[in-house]
């Protein structure tokens, strides 16, 4: 099947870069034929080696330096834009360029816009792709997936691994799966072994919200009994992030078993990193968690790497498979101890981390996710 991707978000690294990537690698895979759909002069981080056709209405906008008045102006001519792009790529679709549309990452706001849009009636299938909707969002999420139902070929998928839709009665709407993000460029070892020291890796986009300062305390606190070292990466999309990111960097690097990475990692760079460490840490104290996937979790299990994680990232996956620990990052003692037993035990709880990881690989994989996205 000819299946275009209509992309229009710009990130500097991370989440959606690696999502398109998925997508792109996994459709090939199974015999379709991807293509891209991208308003003018799109920024693209790494060459998917798909054909690309361009939208008509104007080049991405971001909000990176934008105060709030101009925010909102910004975000007015964002919405006037993908109006734009999406009466152009119902123009592409009826002349034939493709047989259905992926939009990879979107939210309610994009549902307001089809509805004023040509693509509502669009002549081959929409699948929207929601990456968790959470209860503030619920309300005007399902308002305008309500106003999509008389239009047959737009379709809702909510990557979730909760069900807060149970009594909404949207027939357009199936929750699925997320995916794990797996290397491609190079090999995973699926059998992990112990070796030391051992090396916990932080990665991803750096935000504040992220409580690396406690977390980076309470691990200089911890007493380990057997060699541990800390790699600490932040991609920063704001200013304020990157300015956070450095005051925390100067303060640190006094210890040794610390190594600070303030930039973007791509590709076989970004996979070598991942693969250099033996555990992944994602101390993200933050309720909207609990109804957004973490592609780094995901990413780590894809790696075959266990987790430290707070309890309410997706309290689900280790719920059902033991493949790391929930840590108390709010307080700084339990926390140190935490990582202390963790790192104790590692050994020992191999043969259980080996199993479930396999398992968990298997439940979240790639080709359930285009099976779940593309069935109707």
């Amino acid at each position: 099947m000819r299946i275009a991707i209509l992309e229009s978000i710009s990130m500097p690294a991370g989440h959606e870069v690696e999502f398109d990537r998925l997508l792109i690698d996994e459709l090939k895979r199974e015999g379709h034929h991807p293509r891209f759909f991208v308003p003018q002069k799109f920024p693209f981080k790494i060459d998917y080696g798909v054909p690309v056709d361009y939208l008509s209405g104007g080049e991405v906008i971001t909000y990176a330096g934008a105060g709030k008045l101009k925010k909102i102006w910004l975000s007015v001519m964002r919405e006037e834009r993908r109006l734009s792009w999406f009466n152009s790529a119902f123009d592409k679709a009826s002349s034939g360029l493709c047989e259905a549309i992926i939009i990879p990452t979107a939210t309610y706001r994009y549902l307001r816009t089809i509805l004023k849009s040509k693509l509502k009636d669009s002549p081959i299938p929409v699948y929207f792709v929601f990456h968790g909707i959470n209860p503030g969002e619920q309300p005007k999420f399902e308002k305008y997936a309500r106003k999509c139902l008389p239009y047959k070929n737009i379709h809702l998928r909510v990557i979730t691994l909760r069900n807060d839709f149970a009594s909404s009665n949207l027939t357009n709407l199936h929750l699925i799966n997320p995916p794990v993000f797996k290397p491609l460029s190079l090999e995973a070892a699926k059998i992990l072994k112990a070796e030391y020291p051992i090396k916990i890796g932080f990665f991803g986009q750096f935000r504040k919200e992220k409580n690396l300062a406690s977390f980076l305390d309470a691990f200089v606190k911890a007493e380990f009994t057997k060699p541990v070292e800390l790699i600490v990466q932040g991609a920063t999309a704001k200013p304020e992030d990157g300015e956070a990111f450095e005051q925390l960097k100067a303060a640190y690097s006094r210890f040794k078993n610390i190594t600070f990475w303030h930039k973007n990692l791509l590709g076989v760079e970004w996979e070598k990193a991942l693969l250099g460490v033996d555990v992944v840490i994602l101390p993200y104290a933050a309720e909207r968690y609990r109804y957004h996937w973490s592609a780094m979790l995901f990413t780590a299990i894809g790696f075959y790497k266990p987790v430290l994680i707070s309890p309410e990232i997706n309290p689900e996956v280790l719920a059902e498979y033991k493949i790391g620990s929930a840590v108390q990052v709010e307080n700084e003692e339990v926390f140190a101890r935490q990582l202390k037993d963790f790192v104790d035990l590692y050994e020992a709880n191999l043969e259980i981390y080996n199993e479930d990881l396999l398992r968990a690989n298997k439940e979240y994989s790639h080709e359930a996710l285009i099976r779940n996205i593309l069935e109707i």
